[in-house]
């Protein structure tokens, strides 16, 4: 005889911690095993219900694929940014990352961007260049 059935059955001997510690299984399945017998009339599992639809579809894979093809430095942002104008549908930044890792394209950051000035200025090199320069030895 099936757990399920037996601990069905057991209801009525005693509380769930107990039937729960005769069967070896959790107080909280035993109870849930219980209510969906008193809703359903059987011990069955559950059916899985399976998984939300991805938001880019088939032939939204065949626009991304085209446009980093046409433009190989985009970035995430911006794909996503595209997908919503082109598509109307709002992809977050995750399942974009998820659907260009299937798709086997990479993206990575700009490297033909220049740094801005201000991370010029705070960069270790730029400070001990300039403390160099300045004919601070201890030697002097």
């Amino acid at each position: 005889m099936d757990l399920r059935e037996r601990v069905a059955k057991a209801k009525g001997t005693g509380s769930s911690y107990e039937v729960a510690a005769r069967f070896a299984v959790t107080d909280s399945w035993v109870r849930r095993l219980w209510i969906r017998v008193a809703n359903t009339g059987s011990v069955a599992p559950t059916p899985h219900t399976g998984y939300r639809p991805r938001k880019v579809d088939k032939d939204g894979e065949e626009l991304i694929r085209l446009w980093i093809a046409e433009q190989a430095d985009m970035t995430i942002v911006e794909v996503m940014a595209r997908y919503l104008a082109e598509r109307t549908i709002a992809v977050s930044e995750p399942a974009m990352r998820r659907t260009l890792n299937r798709l086997g394209l990479s993206r990575k950051k700009r490297h033909s961007l220049q740094r801005n000035a201000r991370a010029n200025e705070s960069s270790s090199r730029a400070t001990s260049t300039s403390r160099g320069a300045s004919g601070g030895s201890a030697g002097g």
